[in-house]
C-alpha cells in the first residue's frame, strides 16, 4: 500500500465516527421526514402510506403558505441585517481591547448568553416588552408616552428578540476572523496614507470577510428556523413556516403536511448554506 492511500485511509478512518453520528441523527430522520410527507391525510385524520405529491402540490398552490415562507425570509433579513450592524462593530471592539483581561471579560460576556436556555432569553424579553413591563414603565415616568405602547405581539419584537438570540453566532466568527489578520498590513496601509477609514474598508473590511460570510451563513440557517422565540414573543398567529408547521401538525393533526412543509424548509436552509459556503469558497480564494 502506497503512502498516499495509507493518508486517504487514515483520513477516513477519522471522519467514519462523525460521518456515522451524522448519518444517524440528520441523514435517516431526513429521509424518514420525506417519506412521511409522501403521505396524505383524509379528513377523517387518518394517514395514508401510498404516495403522493399532494402535500407539496398544496404547498405550491396555497397563498398561506406563500405568505408563511416570506415572513420567515423577512424576518431572517431583518434579523441578519441586525446582527451585522451589531456584531462587526462589538467583534472589532473585542479584538482590539487593549487588556487581555477586557478581551476575556468581552469573550466571557458574549458567549454567556449560549450558556442560558432559549426559552429563558425569551422570557426576559416578554418581562421587557410587555404592556406592565420595564420597557413600558420606563417610557412613561419619562413623559415619552401617556399610556402603554403595545410592543409584544409585534413583528418589531420578533426582530428585536431574536437578533438577542443570535447575535453571538455573528460576533464569534467575525472576531475570529479579525482575530487572524496580521495587524502589519493595517500599519502598512496607514504608513502609505490611508486614512483609518479607507484602511477599513479596503484592508480589514475585505480580509475579514470569512467571518462575516460565516456568520451570516450561521445567522441564517438558524433564524430560517426560528419557532420558540416568535412564539412566546408574538404567539402563534404571527406568519412564519416555522409556526405553520406548528400550527397544521398539533392543531390540525396534519402530520404528512407539516412533514412536507418541514421538508421544504430544509431544503431551502440547505440551498441557503450550499450557496454561502460557495461564497466563503469565492472569498478565501482571491484572499489567497
Amino acid at each position: 500500500m502506497t503512502a498516499r492511500w495509507r493518508r486517504r485511509l487514515t483520513v477516513w478512518a477519522l471522519l467514519a465516527p462523525a460521518l456515522a453520528l451524522l448519518v444517524l441523527v440528520f441523514v435517516v430522520p431526513s429521509l424518514d421526514l420525506f417519506r412521511l410527507s409522501l403521505s396524505w391525510t383524509d379528513p377523517g385524520r387518518t394517514i395514508h402510506s401510498d404516495l403522493s405529491l399532494t402535500n407539496y402540490r398544496n404547498f405550491t398552490t396555497s397563498a398561506y403558505f406563500h405568505r408563511l415562507l416570506w415572513g420567515s425570509i423577512k424576518l431572517t433579513l431583518w434579523v441578519t441585517a441586525g446582527c451585522l450592524v451589531l456584531g462587526y462593530p462589538a467583534a472589532w471592539y473585542m479584538v482590539h481591547a487593549r487588556s487581555k483581561t477586557a478581551r476575556t471579560v468581552l469573550y466571557a460576556i458574549v458567549v454567556s448568553p449560549l450558556l442560558i436556555s432559549v426559552i429563558v432569553r425569551t422570557y426576559g424579553w416578554v418581562v421587557l416588552l410587555a404592556n406592565n413591563g420595564v420597557v413600558n414603565w420606563a417610557l412613561t415616568v419619562s413623559g415619552a408616552a401617556d399610556k402603554p405602547v403595545r410592543m409584544l405581539g409585534t413583528f418589531g419584537s420578533v426582530v428585536v428578540a431574536s437578533i438577542h438570540v443570535l447575535l453571538p453566532f455573528m460576533i464569534l466568527p467575525i472576531a475570529s476572523a479579525l482575530q487572524d489578520l496580521d495587524p502589519v498590513l493595517e500599519r502598512a496601509a496607514q504608513n502609505l496614507g490611508a486614512t483609518p477609514a479607507q484602511t477599513f474598508w479596503r484592508v480589514t473590511l475585505p480580509l475579514s470577510m470569512p467571518g462575516v460570510l460565516a456568520g451570516t451563513a450561521l445567522v441564517i440557517a438558524l433564524g430560517l428556523g426560528l419557532f420558540i422565540t416568535p412564539l412566546l414573543v408574538a404567539g402563534p398567529l404571527q406568519p412564519l413556516l416555522a409556526l405553520g408547521i406548528y400550527y397544521v401538525t398539533l392543531n390540525q393533526l396534519d402530520f404528512p403536511l407539516g412533514a412536507a412543509l418541514s421538508f421544504v424548509l430544509l431544503v431551502f436552509t440547505l440551498i441557503v448554506l450550499a450557496a454561502a459556503a460557495r461564497a466563503l469558497g469565492a472569498v478565501n480564494r482571491s484572499a489567497v
